[in-house]
């Protein structure tokens, strides 16, 4: 198996378990061990139960996605050089992703909650 395939497989699984914990704990209090912890997200109950569920959703969606583009990959791209740059683009589809997941979220509490404070 090739080293890419292997940390895409491990990438994929680690953002679907993230997204599963950020669900379930999206219903509880606050939690500072796990969870969408930023400044913002941990500014109220209301706000907490908002990052989790929108990023956590999200991150089980980007799990999913890429854990079936890895496996997939395997089968349609052979040959060294082919699976390696498509691994390569799974893994940077699955940073930008997680990325992007952040920054969005961070929006979307930033419109949502900035403007209950005022």
């Amino acid at each position: 198996m090739d080293v890419l395939m292997i940390v895409n497989i491990i990438v994929s699984l680690g953002v679907l378990l993230g997204g599963y914990c950020m669900v379930k704990y999206a219903k509880s209090a606050i939690d500072y061990s796990i969870g969408f912890r930023t400044k913002r997200a941990m500014s109220s109950e209301e706000a907490w139960h908002f990052a989790n569920d929108r990023c956590g959703r999200i991150w089980s969606i980007i799990g999913i996605v890429s854990f079936v583009f890895t496996i997939v990959s395997v089968f349609l791209a052979e040959g060294d050089t082919s699976g390696a740059v498509v691994q390569l683009a799974i893994l940077l589809f699955q940073i930008a992703a997680i990325i992007v997941s952040i920054v969005m979220t961070e929006c979307q509490l930033k419109r949502k909650f900035s403007d209950d404070s005022k």
